[in-house]
């Protein structure tokens, strides 16, 4: 704005509200409900949730099964038993003790006897091992199938090779008979 002298006159305003200052880290997800369902001594139906959680904190013992996400189920109903084994660990002077989620019909909750929570790990070694030589037969049996699959290719190409070979000189000699027809029309 301009006044009568011919000086400048400069009007400035101030901030009427505070400004908002920015954070970082504000959000959060909700929680994930993890953990143990069922507790020992519970009966429970095929199917039921046992535990939720994020890798193997507990492992499946007798009638529960693993899904991707290492949630434990049940695959039969009876009775939540929680046992644990220790395995002397590869470190010196340490052991390792895996937990584990079972599942026992209601007679033998109460008799779950003390060698078969020490065997359990064996018993899920062998099963491993069984595995593995399962599947390293198919592997053998699939590359055998595999090579009497490559045979009969080969085979069958052979037989179109040698089938459409005939057909080529059938119909050469074919054409050569009408270029006689032809040569003795003229």
């Amino acid at each position: 704005k301009m006044l009568r002298n011919g000086c400048r006159v400069f009007r400035r305003s101030f901030a009427s509200k505070a400004a908002g200052g920015s954070s970082t880290n504000s959000q959060d997800s909700a929680g994930r409900r993890l953990g143990v369902k069922k507790y020992g001594g519970k009966f429970v139906r095929a199917g039921q949730i046992l535990v939720r959680q994020r890798g193997t904190k507990f492992h499946p013992g007798l009638n529960v099964g693993m899904g991707r996400d290492h949630t434990l189920f049940a695959l039969a109903e009876g009775k939540v038993k929680f046992s644990r084994t220790v395995r002397p660990s590869v470190k010196r002077h340490s052991r390792k003790v895996r937990k584990f989620v079972n599942i026992l019909p209601e007679e033998e909750y109460h008799a779950f006897p003390k060698e078969i929570e020490e065997d359990m790990y064996d018993t899920r070694l062998r099963l491993k091992q069984h595995r593995l030589e399962q599947k390293a037969k198919d592997r053998a049996t699939l590359e055998h199938e595999r090579a009497e699959f490559k045979e009969k290719i080969e085979q069958y190409r052979q037989n179109e090779k040698s089938e459409r070979e005939a057909r080529v000189a059938a119909f050469k000699e074919k054409m050569a008979a009408k270029e006689m027809q032809a040569a003795d029309a003229k």
